[in-house]
């Protein structure tokens, strides 16, 4: 059996008079992928900032490796080793795959003097993204290659390999496959796929997207209206059943 990696016990988040959370608990295990569904105001990207740090719950509480997290702010939860990928991808088309997957975190060389007037060791980071990269069978054109230049399924892929390569516990990816075709949809799943099975990796994944959630997921986790509804396996569900669930013609 798999360890348990996550566990959330009866989060609530209130904004104001509005409760957008409403007593969410569940487990995510090592190397699962978990979908994250429900409609537009279900409380998916609520629940995504509280494990990233954007916001701290109401009340309620989550473990990390059995370890209580309290995080402040999304670096805390980098720190853990949580990364997200948000739908925007939160990069920056006027820099090359390299600055962008070391944004933040840039190298520097000269010692101290170096780095207090940030000088960038370009030659080490476009090497080590290269190297992080195709150890994770990412493939791009080359690190020097501007993201401007990029498709959509090779910007997707830089933003999972930034998030691959600094988060090593959890990677949440917020509607991973929105706005890509059919074939670069294909390659962004068979690249979660593969960083599971090949890698270990944990993911939880928000998508509107049935195909895709049924595709990939080990388990399913249903929000409505602020409130877990249901937790289903692949295995013993389907994808007319996940959206009644989603609906509310199932409760």
């Amino acid at each position: 059996m798999a360890e348990v990696l996550l566990s959330l016990d009866n989060i609530r988040k209130s904004f104001g008079a509005v409760e957008a959370l409403k007593g969410v608990g569940f487990t995510i295990k090592k190397g699962e992928i978990v979908t994250l569904v429900g409609d537009n105001g279900a409380g998916k990207s609520t629940l995504i900032k509280i494990i990233s740090g954007v916001h701290e719950a109401t009340s309620g509480s989550f473990l990390l490796n059995n370890i209580p997290c309290s995080f402040k702010s999304p670096a805390d939860a980098m720190d853990a080793g949580i990364e997200t990928v948000y739908q925007h991808l939160a990069l920056i088309e006027e820099l090359d795959v390299a600055d962008n997957v070391y944004l933040g975190r840039e190298s520097t060389r000269g010692g101290f003097l170096g780095k207090l007037i940030g000088l960038l060791d370009r030659p080490s980071m476009r090497r080590e993204t290269h190297k992080a990269l195709s150890e994770l069978h990412i493939k791009i054109p080359a690190p020097t290659l501007g993201v401007k230049r990029m498709s959509g399924g090779q910007r997707q892929a830089v933003a999972i390999g930034r998030a691959m390569t600094w988060g090593r516990q959890l990677l949440i990816l917020d509607e991973p496959t929105a706005a890509l075709g059919v074939e670069e949809t294909e390659q962004v799943l068979r690249m979660i796929e593969r960083l599971r099975d090949e890698k270990g990796m944990t993911f939880l994944v928000i998508s509107h997207n049935m195909q895709d959630v049924y595709r990939i997921a080990d388990k399913i986790i249903v929000l409505r209206q602020g409130r877990h509804i249901k937790t289903l396996k692949k295995s013993e569900t389907n994808p007319q059943e996940i959206v009644a669930y989603i609906t509310g013609a199932l409760s």
